[in-house]
């Protein structure tokens, strides 16, 4: 028996939910059922009275969730209460390294976030969080990844970015097709949306146009000098204003992404889950 157990127990007593419980504990169905089932191998009795409407607690089972909740939560307290001084290092991409963080870093207490690790591709990230390398990361359209926590963050959309003299300036909204008209400014070929923009033209029947290759942080300058289209995600666009550059939603958001937090534990992913949430 460990603590685990008895938290999924009392998270799955409270919301009257297996699939409800699993949520909030960012753990799949089975694996908080099998936790659970082992709990009451443990114990040698049954905890649930399991009907197709949910789950409910029988007499032992509601006698244990009386006697422990308290005293787990005081637990719980106290550990975090040590944590303050906690450093989590944390790995990004370069967009939310300068869009994101900035705003909530300051409110996932109780740790003391550094920003360790920035790669183009998140990808990279996942590699370092299995090595111990770094303890928290938000990674990119992964949703799982065996031996580590997750958790669906937000979603972002990207919109085009050309400068204000650009013959697309002018337009409230344009296609990809537009876009794909003109150079194109994008991150290295190994990154996401440079993968994402070829995929687009191939599928729109196009060849894709010239490329000029830069680091995220030119992007919106080489636009803003007339070097062609790039595409920049809502998380920055909502920020700032760049003299000489036309920010333009792109038909049927065809860019997109997801964004998951990850941890090395669940309880780390909780509290900074939470501080991102607020």
């Amino acid at each position: 028996m460990n603590l685990q157990m008895l938290e999924y127990f009392l998270t799955a007593a409270k919301e009257k939910s297996i699939t409800k419980a699993a949520d909030i504990l960012f753990v799949s169905q089975p694996a908080l059922s099998k936790q659970v089932s082992k709990l009451e191998e443990t114990l040698g009795f049954p905890l649930f009275i399991r009907t197709s409407k949910g789950i409910s607690l029988t007499h032992k089972g509601q006698k244990l969730y009386d006697d422990v909740e308290p005293t787990l939560r005081k637990l719980q307290s106290e550990l975090y209460s040590h944590m303050h001084d906690r450093e989590i290092r944390m790995g990004s991409d370069p967009f939310l390294a300068s869009y994101f963080f900035p705003d909530y870093i300051e409110q996932a207490n109780p740790f003391n976030i550094k920003l360790t690790y920035v790669k183009d591709d998140s990808l990279e990230l996942l590699p370092l969080l299995e090595s111990g390398g770094i303890d928290a990361a938000v990674i990119q359209d992964v949703a799982r990844h065996k031996g580590l926590q997750s958790t669906f963050l937000f979603h972002d959309t990207f919109f085009a970015a050309v400068s204000s003299n650009h013959d697309l300036a002018q337009q409230h909204m344009v296609s990809i097709s537009d876009c794909l008209l003109y150079t194109q400014l994008l991150p290295p070929a190994s990154t996401p949306l440079y993968k994402r923009i070829h995929l687009l033209a191939e599928e729109q029947g196009y060849t894709v146009p010239p490329v000029i290759e830069l680091p995220y942080h030119a992007l919106i300058g080489f636009a803003a000098q007339g070097y062609g289209v790039t595409y920049l995600p809502s998380i920055m666009v909502k920020k700032i204003q760049y003299k000489g550059v036309e920010f333009l939603p792109i038909e049927n958001n065809p860019i997109q992404r997801e964004m998951h937090l990850y941890a090395l534990d669940s309880s780390t992913l909780k509290i900074l889950k939470t501080g991102f949430d607020t």
